[in-house]
């Protein structure tokens, strides 16, 4: 007989009653177990966490805290053990710095607090469920939490590195050798390679940062490794029967700048070394030792490159301004190359000028990043040897006029504008011209080198030139012919435009007879080329004037004027942009003959004077 519907649904609702009153019953009973469970181990560590290598079941803070103190002190008090090459080295954990002893260094810095503090965390403010589960798999299976400690990498290695020094050495390749003999040729010998030792001390710091993480320190193997030299005795031997070819062309004659320096037999016999070649090894020279045997000499030409800095007002003008410094150094490479291409020649040699190598600052600030300014875009140089005194101050104002000036994009530059009312109250010195029958100062006699060493920089730099115009004859002071700008107030002038995208920055330099301007902005990938003609429609001097003069006593002569051939020259000057375009101009020059100019002392002038013919130009 089947059960009524009734019947079932009675059974059903029986059975959900004594399955949820068993689950109220375990809950509770959970629930009271729970409570009983964070009572029996309130404030301490529930059971089943090891920090470290300790066991913290049951401990509170202090004692958790203290225990695990104890273990980083136990660790570490005997220093940290590694070993290299049958030598053993201990470091303490303190470190006392050579370079400053009254202050210890820790080569760890650990955290135990942050360690305690999870493993408080462990087991609870998790909610009912969750705690429940992470207790039964501590008990299980104990929790490992690792002590946070920060291990000092850099003092550690810089600490083996000493330690080790002893035992380390570099391979060194075989090398010529000169021995110096009395009143001979130098003999050149092999000194034989030697092999060298390395230590894996970043490998040994990494196994030792790995260890601390639980505080089980053990001795430490550091790896080493030969190093093999790259030239052995054997490669070179063969280079000795062919090093005298090489002294016999000796002496050598350089020139340092304009200073004559002679290499003797056994200074080059010091320089020669080998170079691996694809057939083997040849004899060469050793930049290395030519710069060190060079630089006492040179001296006088070389420094260092130091940064310059820019920090403007707010209107753009310049507040501070520190110019770059360009360094300069011997190129023993480029130097080596020229005396032995001199070896090679057929004719009788000549003296081999030194070669430098320049190396380009830049120009700090932020002011100079937002305008561009960082970039040696040209530099213009000429010289002054045998100015009168006058003519160096004027030409030293001109210079601190130019240095600092900033232009900006599209702006065009006017030399006159630059330098200010040329007369004395603005501190310009007088300079001798003849004009008619006396001789007359002038403000600013020696501008022109300004100018024309602008113009020199403004197109090394393939800036525009707007103005230039030559002086009408030929001056020695602007060789080589065709690259000079006159100018005088108020024209000539000497003018060229920024035509790039950010500001240009001029600074300036005169260093005994020479003066430099350079050109400083953003490389926009233009580059300049400059070719000269020389001088051509060559015109001999006329034959010298005397012109009368009551300055001077009676048959007294003085001669203010040497004299000049006329000639013509040009240069072509063409900027190639980074875009691929051209620009070309020809500047000409057209220099007309001058005569020597001489004044004779007289009590009276006998007859007038042409000025037209002997009127000078001036600020030459």
């Amino acid at each position: 007989m089947k059960e009524s519907i009734s019947s079932v649904f009675l059974k059903t609702v029986y059975v959900i009653a004594i399955v949820g009153g068993l689950a109220l019953a375990l809950s509770a009973t959970g629930f009271v177990a729970a409570y009983t469970y964070d009572k029996v181990f309130e404030g301490r560590v529930l059971p089943g966490v090891i920090v470290g290598n300790d066991r913290l079941d049951g401990l509170s803070y202090e004692k958790a805290h203290a225990l695990i103190e104890d273990s980083i002190d136990t660790a570490t008090r005997n220093g940290f053990v590694f070993q290299f090459r049958q030598k053993t080295y201990t470091l303490s954990r303190t470190s006392v710095p050579l370079e400053d002893p009254d202050v210890a260094t820790d080569l760890l810095d650990c955290r135990p607090d942050i360690a305690i503090k999870a493993a408080f965390e462990s087991g609870r403010g998790r909610g009912f469920v969750l705690n429940a589960f992470e207790r039964v798999r501590m008990t299980l299976s104990p929790k490992r939490i690792d002590i946070p400690c920060e291990g000092a990498a850099e003092l550690l290695k810089k600490q083996l590195s000493t330690s080790l020094e002893p035992q380390l050495s570099p391979a060194r390749d075989a090398r010529l050798v000169a021995t110096a003999t009395s009143g001979s040729t130098p003999i050149i010998t092999v000194e034989p390679e030697t092999i060298g030792i390395t230590a894996d001390i970043d490998g040994a710091v990494a196994a030792w940062a790995a260890m601390t993480a639980r505080m089980e320190y053990q001795p430490i193997t550091i790896v080493s490794t030969e190093l093999l030299p790259r030239v052995t005795k054997a490669q070179l031997e063969p280079l000795i029967t062919r090093a005298p070819e090489l002294l016999n062309k000796a002496p050598v004659a350089l020139l340092i700048d304009r200073t004559p320096y002679t290499v003797t037999t056994s200074t080059l016999a010091e320089w020669l070394t080998a170079t691996s070649t694809p057939t083997g090894y040849e004899l060469t020279l050793s930049p290395e030792a030519i710069i060190s045997t060079l630089e006492k000499p040179a001296a006088s030409l070389l420094r260092e490159a130091k940064n310059g800095f820019l920090e403007l007002n707010s209107n753009n003008t310049i507040k501070t301004f520190t110019p770059p410094t360009e360094g300069v150094a011997v190129d023993g490479a480029a130097t080596a190359k020229l005396i032995l291409e001199s070896f090679n020649t057929t004719t009788t040699r000549k003296a081999v000028s030194v070669s430098l190598a320049r190396s380009t600052p830049r120009i700090d600030g932020a002011d100079a990043v937002r305008l561009g300014i960082h970039d040696l875009l040209g530099v213009g140089s000429s010289y002054f040897d045998g100015s009168p005194a006058n003519r160096r101050k004027n030409i030293a104002m001109g210079k601190d006029k130019m240095n600092g000036i900033l232009i900006a994009p599209g702006e065009e530059f006017s030399q006159l504008q630059a330098l200010g009312d040329i007369n004395g109250a603005n501190g310009w010195l007088p300079e001798l011209v003849i004009k008619g029958d006396k001789t007359v100062p002038e403000y600013g006699g020696g501008l022109c080198q300004v100018g024309s060493t602008s113009f020199r920089a403004a197109m090394a730099a393939g800036l525009k030139i707007t103005e230039r115009r030559n002086h009408s004859y030929r001056v020695r002071y602007y060789e080589p012919i065709g690259t000079d700008a006159t100018i005088y107030e108020p024209s000539p002038d000497f003018r060229f435009k920024n035509d790039t995208s950010a500001h240009i920055l001029i600074t300036a330099e005169m260093k005994g007879d020479a003066l430099h301007f350079s050109i400083w902005g953003t490389d926009d990938g233009r580059k300049a080329e400059q070719k000269l003609s020389g001088a051509y429609n060559i015109v001999p001097a006329p034959a010298t004037k005397y012109i009368e003069t009551t300055d001077l006593a009676p048959g007294q002569k003085r001669c203010t004027e040497s004299a000049h051939a006329g000639a013509s020259a040009h240069v072509d000057y063409t900027v190639t942009y980074g875009d691929g375009t051209t620009s070309s101009e020809r500047f000409v020059s057209v220099y007309r003959p001058w005569g020597a100019v001489c004044l004779i002392g007289v009590a009276a002038i006998t007859e007038p004077v042409d000025t037209s013919e002997v009127t000078a130009p001036l600020a030459d």
